[in-house]
Parts: C-alpha cells; sequence; structure tokens
C-alpha cells in the first residue's frame, strides 16, 4: 500500500513538471544558476555540494539589504522557500587540476567529490571552479561560477560542530510565532548573535588548523541569510550543513532532526579519524541527546559538549540526567566565555 509520504512525493513532482511546461510555454524562466554550498575536506578527499536553481536577484546577487524595507523583507524570506530548481543539469568541477562531475538531482541538488591523493594543499579555504557542461532544457543560464572548500590536513588538536539556531543566532525555535516574526521583521544583519560567539569561534579554530562545522536543522533556503549573518557579525567562515526542503518519501517537508544531524556530524567524523571534536549546541531542541548518540558510536571522539541553556529549568533537569552514565563533560553553559574557560581548564584550548 502506497504511504502517504509517498503520494505527496508523487504529487509534488508532478505538479513540478505542470508547472516547468506552463513556465516554459509562456517564456517565464529566469535564467538558470550555479549555487555551490561550503564544501570541507582532508589531505585525500574533499565534498562539495549544490544546488541549480534559477536566479533570484533579491537572493543571489550578494548585495545584502541594499534597500531594506519590512516588505522586501518578508519578500525575500517568500523567495527563498519558493525556490525553483532544474534537474538533470550536469556540472564540472575543477580543484587545483582536479575535475569532478555530477548530475542534479529532481530537487536540483549535486554533490561533487574530489580526489586529492596527488596534491598537497594547505589548511584552509580552497577555490573551486564550477560550470555546467550539460542544460538538457532550452534555458538561459550563466555558465561557470566560483566556490569553496574548506581543507584541513589534521595537525590540528580538535574540530569543533556547532548547532546554528539559538546557538550562535537568537531564533526562538521553540516557540514558533516568535521565531516566524523574527524570521519575517529581521534582516541578516539585524539579527541577534548571542554574546561572545565571535570571540569564541575565532578562539577555536585557531586560523582554521582546528576545522569549524555548522550542522544545523535549518534549512537550505535560509542558507544565504545564514552566510550573510555570519559575515556580518564577524563569526568565522565555515560549512554550513543544513537540512532538505521537500516531500520525499524519506522525509515529511523536511528531514527528521535527529537522524539528519547523527548522519552527518558521523561524515564529518569520518572524514576527519585523526581529530577530536568538541560540540556546541543549545538545550531547545535535542542538541544534548544527538551529541550522546554521537559519542556511543564514535568512542573517545567527543572531549566535550557545550550546551547553551535556552529553556526551562524542567529541561535543565532532564538534560543533567542524561549524562550520568557517559565519560564525556556535558557542560550547560550560559555565556560563550564559559565554554573558553572549561576548555582551559581540561587542557583543550
Amino acid at each position: 500500500m502506497t504511504s502517504p509520504r509517498e503520494l505527496a512525493h508523487k504529487a509534488e513532482h508532478a505538479l513540478d513538471k505542470i508547472k516547468f511546461r506552463i513556465k516554459d510555454k509562456l517564456n517565464l524562466f529566469d535564467p538558470v544558476i550555479l549555487y555551490p554550498y561550503r564544501g570541507y575536506g582532508n589531505a585525500s578527499i574533499a565534498y562539495l555540494p549544490g544546488r541549480v536553481l534559477e536566479k533570484e536577484h533579491m537572493i543571489h546577487d550578494k548585495e545584502e539589504d541594499k534597500d531594506y524595507t519590512l516588505w522586501s523583507n518578508i519578500r525575500k524570506v517568500w523567495k527563498r522557500y519558493e525556490s525553483d530548481e532544474i534537474p538533470g543539469v550536469e556540472i564540472e568541477a575543477t580543484l587545483q587540476g582536479i575535475k569532478s562531475r555530477a548530475v542534479s538531482d529532481e530537487e536540483g541538488y549535486f554533490h561533487l567529490k574530489f580526489d586529492l591523493t596527488n596534491l598537497s594543499l594547505e589548511n584552509g579555504w580552497h577555490e573551486v571552479s564550477l560550470r555546467i557542461i550539460d542544460m538538457p532544457f532550452d534555458l538561459e543560464y550563466e555558465e561557470e561560477t566560483k566556490a569553496e572548500i574548506l581543507i584541513n590536513n589534521e595537525t590540528g588538536r580538535l574540530a569543533i560542530i556547532s548547532d546554528v539556531d539559538d546557538t550562535i543566532i537568537e531564533s526562538n525555535a521553540m516557540n514558533s510565532l516568535k521565531k516566524m516574526k523574527i524570521m519575517l521583521t529581521k534582516s541578516a544583519k539585524d539579527r541577534v548573535a548571542f554574546e561572545g560567539v565571535s570571540k569564541l569561534y575565532h578562539a577555536l579554530i585557531k586560523d582554521y588548523s582546528n576545522p569549524l562545522f555548522f550542522v544545523s536543522g535549518s534549512s537550505y533556503n535560509l542558507y544565504d541569510m545564514l552566510v550573510s549573518f555570519c559575515k556580518a557579525k564577524d563569526i568565522p567562515k565555515a560549512p554550513l550543513l543544513l537540512r532538505n526542503l521537500g516531500l520525499e518519501p524519506e522525509q515529511w517537508i523536511k528531514q527528521d532532526t535527529s537522524p539528519y544531524k547523527i548522519k552527518h556530524i558521523s561524515h564529518i567524523l569520518d572524514t576527519y579519524p585523526s581529530l577530536n571534536f568538541v560540540c556546541i549546541g543549545d538545550s531547545g531542541q535535542q542538541d544534548p541527546e544527538i551529541y550522546l548518540e554521537i559519542n556511543k558510536r564514535h568512542p573517545d571522539r567527543i572531549k566535550a559538549i557545550y550546551i547553551r541553556h535556552v529553556d526551562t529549568d524542567k529541561r535543565q533537569d532532564e538534560i543533567n540526567k542524561l549524562n550520568q552514565d557517559n565519560k564525556v563533560p556535558l557542560v550547560l553553559i550560559d555565556h560563550s566565555e564559559d565554554i573558553i574557560e572549561h576548555m582551559k581548564q581540561n587542557n583543550l584550548l
């Protein structure tokens, strides 16, 4: 028997096909662009995700809030979630002479992988050139773009996994109405970062000898906003691993938080087998449970878990009970400075 999720998935793609035909017949397509996300890798392999989309000038032109008004911000939020993806596009990418190819899927996503065994790249960010080599539709498109991959050769002591909402940016994720109000009324530069976040993350990465990764429950539709927010608040540049938004059979509107985060955090740990990790999150959702599960699956790799307390005293008691049988320190914090002090005291920083 066909499940509701499978029926929704089929209905979504049937509607996408109808929408595609109508836009094609009426010549309503905007130019198609490659929209890469930040990638990451070690000394021998690197990964770069991205998406093929119709261009939305207010999202993709990189002139954040030039003429900001409440209405323009509401329109921008709408445009983020009303993105138009292009499937079946073949992409070629080049990193220091190493090439990789991929084809965009039904939701426009593509995933590139680079074999770096014959290169010797320094820690830090490296430029990737991307181009469309096969467009299966008669559409106008921007053929080339640039992307970045964070390379770390595992010579540092630590890597950092961090959540985003209510960990570095005040989001009120537990209150849907407050969260929506913030999203609709605040531009990226007007969103509020927790005090001390910039100082904390700069201290942690040590000029990228310690790699930083943001793994968040936010969807990729908010990618541009989060990039702009981090830039405006002087939070170090890092790969942003976000959630897909859609009606795929294995997800319902968007992927469940715990399986998604566990999958991607595990992949990061597997990519850097010689590094230990600290994990930073908040008490509002399932970060403590997720990080403790990662610790069980990867014994001795997680050296500390820091949870910003943004919830009730009851939730605080629940978190304290969670860690009774675990050896990894799980520390509830009220301020970013608490993390620095604990790490110094335990010879982690």
